[in-house]
């Protein structure tokens, strides 16, 4: 499967202070890196109101993707629950 990056997503996963997370985020990479097609994918979970945005819960944190098509996602923000929920009552 195609996997991009967002450049805020980048920015999300550099300001992370938890190793321990941040190798979790890298696995789970590499688990999207090998999938075959967005059904192989692990844990993903279409939002609610959207067609095409899709979340991944890691702990306390969401990765937030787009799907592009049956081989391509970006990969679109890095965030706590909370900031996650601010920023959905917010738009």
């Amino acid at each position: 499967m195609i996997l991009k990056i967002s450049s805020q997503f980048a920015k999300d996963f550099k300001s992370l202070k938890d190793v321990s997370l941040q190798e979790k985020v890298k696995h789970i990479l590499s688990l999207l890196k090998m999938a075959k097609n967005i059904n192989d994918a692990p844990h993903f979970r279409i939002i609610k109101g959207s067609d095409k945005a899709y979340k991944i819960g890691i702990g306390f944190y969401y990765m937030t993707g787009t799907i592009i098509s049956k081989q391509e996602i970006i990969l679109m923000r890095l965030v706590h629950r909370d900031e996650a929920l601010q920023i959905i009552t917010s738009t």
